[in-house]
């Protein structure tokens, strides 16, 4: 487990489908995913389920756990609370599911916590960031919950103490999506601020699938902020982004943006030039481990990974080290096992969960330069 380099680039990925490896003939090991797989954000969903599938695969044609096969059962919940505890839900009544996995949107995600808290089953989520996952989890309520992706608390510290030391704090406006994500990012931010005696300059929502973001970018062009901050993700993002462009906006942009998803043609002609930018992944980072993920990752599936595609994956293999060490693959003991998880990621930390049952990994600084996208540094979480 430890060699994860060696691990990468050994791996057989002749594999037809995740559990049906070649290299066990035990009985399967239920896993249940729960991801949007239709909706707005399925493209999200699609990458997630990506890493997700690499990791067992592996995991898979090394022998699996003891002779097991891992057989993930992939359900959809849409990005949408009410779809992901009804999926959730009859998804568990039907088979003995030995952990649950993602969610990925954090208000699904914190839909479907008191379901596996009922259940008694744990649920790790590689992707869903709202920092009240973790404030309800562990001695904060959940035993059964666990948190891979950093809290949008542990990134916007990140992001806002960067640009503190670059003397680049100071009246930042922010736009967000009105949902868990976007809000706590807005909340995030005005902590963050608020500890170096500053705050926002201005906190604008708006809702998914909105088409015309005309008016409040005409609004925060009138501002004439520093920098703003954006919480958007999917279709919305690249709608914000391209509106952004077509009126000649050169505010530099921060927060959380998902750099892959900006149009190329709007990159490379440097209109984001000056962004600043924090995510727990991005492909640029150069180390052999993440070099061998990539090369995994293209060689199964034909692209290369972004944020999500790894958190899932590193969530993968951290639940298959978890179940090499438990004392039996039942629900209980891989809560035991996963609670105690000491692994090594791809950036160099170990992935150890706290007392809220929340990772701290690196957080990385990136910056667009000349119409590219440059790593400026890591930050703790």
């Amino acid at each position: 487990m430890r060699k994860l380099g060696a691990i990468l680039a050994g791996v057989v990925l002749a594999a037809s489908s995740v559990g049906h490896a070649l290299a066990q003939d035990g009985e399967p090991i239920p896993v249940l995913v729960s991801l949007p797989i239709t909706g707005p954000v399925a493209a999200f969903g699609e990458h997630s389920r990506w890493g997700f599938e690499l990791a067992f695969a592996q995991a898979n044609e090394a022998g699996g756990i003891d002779g097991r096969p891992i057989a993930a059962d992939f359900e959809d919940n849409r990005c949408n609370p009410a779809e992901g505890v009804k999926s959730v839900t009859q998804a568990l009544s039907q088979k003995d599911y030995v952990v649950v996995l993602d969610g990925l949107c954090s208000s699904a995600t914190l839909a479907i916590m008191p379901v596996i808290e009922r259940a008694e089953i744990p649920m790790i989520t590689a992707n869903a960031s709202a920092t009240a996952i973790a404030e309800q989890s562990g001695v904060g309520g959940n035993k059964w919950m666990f948190k891979v992706n950093p809290a949008d608390s542990g990134l916007t510290e990140a992001i806002v103490a960067w640009l503190d030391k670059e003397g680049k704090a100071d009246k930042i406006a922010l736009l967000a999506e009105d949902t868990d994500f976007g809000r706590a990012g807005s909340d995030g931010f005005s902590q963050a601020l608020k500890k170096r005696g500053l705050e926002l300059a201005a906190v604008e929502y708006y809702q998914q699938g909105t088409a015309d973001f005309t008016g409040v970018l005409t609004k925060l062009k009138a501002l004439d902020p520093n920098s703003i901050a954006l919480y958007s993700i999917a279709a919305d993002f690249q709608n914000l982004i391209r509106q952004y462009f077509s009126m000649g906006m050169k505010t530099p942009l921060t927060g959380r943006l998902i750099l892959s998803d900006v149009p190329e043609e709007i990159l490379k002609r440097g209109a984001l030039d000056g962004t600043t930018t924090v995510q727990p992944y991005t492909i640029e980072v150069d180390t052999p481990e993440n070099e061998a993920f990539v090369a995994a990752f293209e060689a199964m599936h034909g692209v290369k990974p972004n944020l999500l595609s790894f958190e899932s994956y590193e969530t993968g293999r951290l639940l298959v080290d978890a179940m090499e060490r438990a004392s039996a693959i039942e629900p209980a003991a891989l809560r035991d096992a996963i609670e105690s998880a000491s692994y090594p990621s791809i950036l160099g930390t170990a992935i150890e969960f706290d007392d809220n049952h929340l990772a701290h990994n690196n957080a990385v600084i990136m910056r667009v330069t000349d119409g590219k996208v440059e790593i400026l540094g890591f930050s703790g979480t």
